[in-house]
């Protein structure tokens, strides 16, 4: 009884039920009398199961619609991005077709530099409009080292937290030494 009170009395009923069916059919396995279709003929009444190749799981066409929905938008955002830099590509292609024709015309007036008058002002202005040009070019990552300095061209390199502490150790030492210094000499002539 004590059961009851946690079970509902409707799953005590299925449960007697079950076991109710299970005796009955050990009853008609074991005595083939009570049984009341012979077992020759249950196989001639089902369907034959239907062949694996041919059976399609219940979600195969939400898959098959998920799948073709995912390949089309990767396929989409490809196409996008290669387009973009495609445009990208040809905006610094004009960029670099620019500065070789500024880099051409800077040579040529160079090479007759020797022969002007007013050499310092005609080198100044072929400098000018050199590093104008450069500073365009260096704006699309087209031309590194030479207009910006470096002697090495590319990135600088990083520095981590000990390298720095390392670099800035003797400049503190420094002055930890020289306010010592100092205090001390202010002690003897005060004292």
């Amino acid at each position: 009884m004590a059961r009851r009170d946690y079970i509902s009395d409707n799953l005590v009923d299925i449960r007697d039920r079950l076991k109710q069916y299970a005796k009955t059919t050990e009853a008609a396995a074991a005595d083939p009398q009570l049984d009341p279709a012979p077992r020759a003929a249950s196989p001639a009444i089902q369907p034959p199961p239907t062949p694996l190749a041919s059976r399609t799981p219940v979600g195969r066409s939400d898959e098959l619609e998920r799948g073709r929905r995912d390949l089309q938008g990767r396929i989409a955002r490809d196409q996008a991005a290669v387009s973009a830099e495609l445009e990208l590509l040809s905006v610094r292609v004009r960029e670099l077709e620019k500065f070789q024709e500024v880099l051409n015309r800077v040579a040529e007036e160079f090479s007759r530099l020797s022969s002007a008058p007013d050499q310092a002002k005609a080198l100044e202005r072929l400098r000018i409009e050199y590093f104008q040009a450069s500073g365009r070019s260096a704006a699309f990552g087209l031309h590194t080292g030479a207009a910006t300095g470096r002697a090495g061209g590319g990135e600088p390199e990083a520095k981590g937290f000990g390298r720095l502490f390392l670099e800035a150790l003797p400049v503190g030492l420094f002055l930890l030494a020289g306010a010592l210094i100092l205090a001390l000499a202010l002690v003897f002539i005060f004292c």
